[in-house]
């Protein structure tokens, strides 16, 4: 750790020795309206991100579909060369639509795509963390997640994604997930308001 705030207090991803600042920075909010296109004020979006590094933000939360591909850029163009301790965690299994929508794209194709646009964007030879999004916009689907999770898997075995994490899953996929790779987070949605997960996150703080 350096000098900077220590926000929150600070833990370790699962399996890792990569320590985080409990608070950190979400990306999606820097694209324009509907996270559609550039923002009004782009100069202001690379100021911010400057700012939540200087204040003690070491973690920052993206993915190459929002924008798309205009958070990554920004977040390159106001920090590369990125300092040692700052952790992106970035997001695949999705793209959006000429009319705006999410949609899922979770083929070996489109997954090793979203790869390679990260990493460009990013101007990494390798991704930190990369989370399988895998259920809607707001909370998990049932099904499996073995075919595209084997995908990241490969990638990560050949050097081009460091740790793999899941998003919007339920507890019967993370259990799938174990038993193919190691897993270093989970980003569901959960916070005040939203409970649904409650019982997840119990189990998960047993397994810590």
């Amino acid at each position: 750790m350096n000098s900077r705030n220590n926000l929150g207090g600070s833990f370790m991803l699962g399996g890792t020795s990569i320590t985080v600042n409990r608070m950190g920075y979400g990306a999606m909010q820097l694209a324009g309206p509907e996270v559609w296109g550039p923002p009004h004020d782009v100069n202001g979006a690379i100021a911010v991100l400057r700012e939540a590094v200087t204040v003690g933000v070491n973690h920052i939360d993206t993915s190459d579909f929002y924008g798309p591909h205009v958070t990554n850029q920004l977040i390159k163009r106001a920090l590369h060369p990125y300092p040692e301790d700052l952790v992106i965690v970035t997001k695949v299994g999705a793209r959006r639509g000429d009319d705006k929508s999410w949609i899922h794209a979770l083929s070996k194709q489109e997954l090793v795509d979203a790869i390679h646009d990260n990493l460009r964007n990013l101007g990494l030879d390798a991704l930190d963390v990369v989370n399988l999004r895998v259920g809607a916009v707001m909370e998990p689907t049932e099904g499996s997640i073995e075919e595209p999770l084997t995908v990241l898997a490969e990638l990560k075995r050949v050097g081009q994604i460091r740790h793999i994490g899941l998003s919007n899953v339920n507890p019967k996929q993370l259990a799938e997930a174990q038993r193919i790779t190691e897993i270093v987070c989970v980003q569901n949605l959960y916070n005040v308001a939203h409970r649904n997960d409650d019982d997840f996150i119990n189990d998960l703080a047993g397994q810590a």
